[in-house]
């Protein structure tokens, strides 16, 4: 029998600066070439400290997130793909860079193509005014120079992010820029809420008053634009917020959303490992020094009862489009779905938000509108 399938995330904490409604872990700095390199040294002594659990999987995606990855050269990932492959069966077929557009020369994508074969550009909003509201540090200009020099330097499979529903925008806006973004050339695009997160500036100028969100009809409206827009134009949703063209959805992300392993490097990074999840300071200095004194930089670590990863596995599922395989989920983990969410199930049904198509179980269109509250009636 071969080894289990896994898939590998590193956390990037690098940033230009801090966007205001972003709530990832991330420090606003370049880092230095000494950065880097002593970066580079305690990921690599991250490894090796986990490689008694990490060793058993097979990893086929490699996934550098952030912060912005692509503030580190191509010569740190070469070197550290270099180190995965020696330590682990790692021969990742999908191999993905998050980068912001600003500053992707033709010539630096190249060379990061020599390591990666997936590009995902934070481009968020190719509209002026969407970028000064979400205080990006591209200007339109460079978003659309970025997508052409990544398709020039190799990168096919091109995914962009645009965040809809800013302070401002109205859905003629949004249908001015989903037609722009398509126009592109994209393989995959994930097109995400606007979300006002505590301990953000967003959350200080909405909670005093000084911007106004969107009323709900028209994020609505414009939540309905999406999936209606990108299917005309042939892509497949697959998940909430994510569309391919076929046969090009995120094999990194599928893994989260099928409740499948993944080890996490770096600071803020989580990892699943068997029954055990584990997740990692979120603080740089924290991080460098604990490892360099050769300790293992855990902020969490739970095991997770067969129940608990169940009902993990549900809510998860029920992310994608085709939904989730009931059947599926009593051989892994033993639980009936139907019975074990018995009355709580069959409202959720009623009411139309879930539905049973063949031998699956996915939520209705309706249900993919208002998706936390089914995921709050199941958790």
């Amino acid at each position: 029998m071969g080894r289990i399938e896994a898939a590998l995330y590193l956390h990037v904490p690098f940033c230009r600066k801090k966007c205001p409604y972003c709530d990832f872990y991330s420090e606003p700095q370049v880092p230095s070439p000494t950065l880097v390199r002593r970066y580079l040294e305690a990921v690599k002594k991250e490894l090796l400290l986990r490689l008694r659990e990490a060793a058993p999987y097979r990893y086929v995606t490699f996934y550098a997130g952030g912060g912005t990855p692509s503030l580190l050269p191509p010569a740190f990932y070469e070197e550290l793909l270099s180190f995965l492959k020696e330590k682990l069966d790692f021969a990742p077929q999908e191999r993905t860079l998050e980068a912001n557009p600003e500053g992707l020369t033709y010539e630096l994508l190249a060379a990061y193509r020599r390591v990666f074969n997936r590009l995902s550009l934070g481009i968020q909003s190719l509209s002026a005014q969407g970028l000064r509201t979400l205080g990006r540090s591209h200007n339109v200009r460079q978003a659309k120079e970025a997508v052409l020099n990544a398709q020039k330097a190799g990168f096919q499979n091109l995914s962009l992010d645009l965040i809809f529903g800013w302070p401002g925008q109205r859905p003629e806006d949004l249908a001015k820029e989903l037609a722009e973004l398509v126009a592109l050339g994209p393989a995959h695009v994930s097109c995400y809420e606007f979300t006002v997160e505590p301990g953000t500036p967003f959350y200080t100028w909405v909670t005093s008053g000084r911007i106004r969100l969107l009323p709900e009809e028209e994020i609505v409206s414009m939540y309905e634009m999406i999936p209606a827009y990108l299917a005309r134009q042939g892509f497949e949703r697959y998940e909430i917020s994510n569309y391919a063209r076929p046969g090009l959805y995120c094999q990194h992300n599928l893994f989260y959303w099928e409740a499948k392993p993944y080890l996490g490097l770096g600071p803020a990074a989580a990892s699943y490992l068997g029954e055990k999840r584990v997740k990692n300071v979120a603080h740089l200095k924290t991080y460098l020094e604990s490892l360099e004194a050769g300790a293992l930089p855990v902020q969490e670590e739970e095991r997770l009862s067969r129940e608990a990863r169940f009902r993990e596995a549900v809510i998860l599922g029920l992310r994608l489009v085709q939904g989730l395989d009931p059947a599926s989920l009593k051989e892994r983990f033993g639980y009936d779905l139907f019975s074990y969410y018995g009355e709580t199930l069959e409202r959720l049904m009623t009411n139309g938000l879930v539905e049973q198509v063949g031998s699956r179980l996915r939520l209705t269109k309706r249900g993919l509108l208002l998706a936390n509250v089914v995921f709050r009636a199941l958790v």
